[in-house]
């Protein structure tokens, strides 16, 4: 295979194991194992959350270099399995184009997930959480209710939305709210443990263990990029729930003052 053409495809998987919640020191060694075993000289690979850059020196001297923007993240593990599979595999038996283009492309596709299926998922997670947290029967109902509309919200927001920060507002703006309204209505008393349980399907739980790794692996670029990103995002989470909280406060004392 030609070296443009194993630049492209090691590129091509080391952003979707970045995408999919591999750290970036195993995308830097990932990319850089796969172009030397088709014969590169030398492959310096620079990644960070939002960007991989590589450079190779094949056997005829000439310089090679690749950009990849990476723009979302979607943490899947089955699908990072895959690709380090895959990158494993070419390493070993360096197989030709044809062969890692439909491979490539057949991880990619995955196996589709119903979306019934993620509103389900999270309903029942959201409800989860909120009995591990102490709320009762009607509360882990409310929060599985909750739950799921999160994730139809999630889908339809995500387009109106400029970036995750303001999603997760919004996100737990509604689910604070959602809290709050079922408490009015006499629903539930313990409308706090409802916020929580919905609120642990938000955090960025993956991003701040990733961001830890990589500090500890010495990528500390990487490591500050995400420990910053994912405290950005929980304090929006945060910010959410408080405004409505905040609301609720000064409604219930005007009408006391009343």
């Amino acid at each position: 295979m030609e070296m443009k053409k194993v630049l492209k495809y090691a590129m091509e998987i080391g952003e979707c194991m970045l995408v999919s919640g591999a750290g970036v020191s195993r995308v830097e060694d990932t990319i850089s194992r796969i172009c030397k075993a088709y014969g590169a000289k030398e492959a310096n690979v620079f990644s960070i959350t939002s960007s991989i850059v590589t450079t190779i020196e094949d056997e005829k001297g000439e310089i090679l270099t690749q950009t990849k923007r990476i723009r979302s993240y979607k943490t899947d593990f089955t699908k990072l399995d895959e690709l380090n599979q895959l990158s494993r595999y070419m390493c070993r038996e360096l197989p030709e184009e044809e062969e890692v283009k439909r491979k490539i492309t057949e991880i990619k596709k995955g196996k589709f997930v119903v979306f019934t299926e993620e509103v389900l998922t999270s309903a029942v997670i959201a409800a989860a959480w909120t009995s591990f947290y102490g709320g009762g029967i009607t509360e882990g109902i409310i929060a599985m209710i909750a739950g799921g509309f999160v994730t139809v919200l999630a889908r339809y927001i995500k387009i109106l939305a400029p970036n995750e920060m303001v999603l997760n507002f919004l996100l737990s703006f509604f689910v604070a709210a959602f809290a709050y309204i079922s408490a009015k209505f006499g629903l539930t008393e313990d409308y706090g443990k409802i916020i929580i349980g919905n609120i642990m399907l938000l955090v960025p739980g993956v991003a701040f263990v990733n961001a830890l790794r990589d500090m500890i692996g010495g990528d500390m670029m990487s490591g500050i990029l995400r420990v910053c990103e994912s405290i950005l995002l929980a304090v929006f989470l945060a910010a959410g729930s408080f405004t409505v909280s905040y609301t609720h406060l000064r409604a219930h004392e005007t009408c006391a003052d009343l």
